[in-house]
């Protein structure tokens, strides 16, 4: 095996580790707060300033997952 492929084994398991115990845990924590403010959306732009980057948060581990199977060495950030 080349140190490349390597490398992309090391960094995707480091991934799979993020992925489960940061990226769906939180991911699951903001979608109930998302579900909560998406109706009031129309009341204030506040509201969807918050939906807007609670979507983000959760759709962070789609960011990880891609990340894993590429094997990236850079972090999949959620912003």
């Amino acid at each position: 095996m080349s140190k490349a492929h390597t490398n992309k084994i090391v960094f995707s398991f480091l991934w799979i580790l993020l992925l489960i115990f940061l990226a769906w845990p939180i991911a699951g924590f903001c979608s109930a707060w998302w579900v909560f403010f998406l109706p009031f959306e129309g009341l204030h732009n506040i509201f969807k300033q918050v939906t807007d980057f609670l979507e983000k948060i959760m759709t962070w581990p789609r960011d990880v997952g891609k990340a894993i199977l590429n094997g990236d060495s850079k972090f999949p950030s959620p912003m």
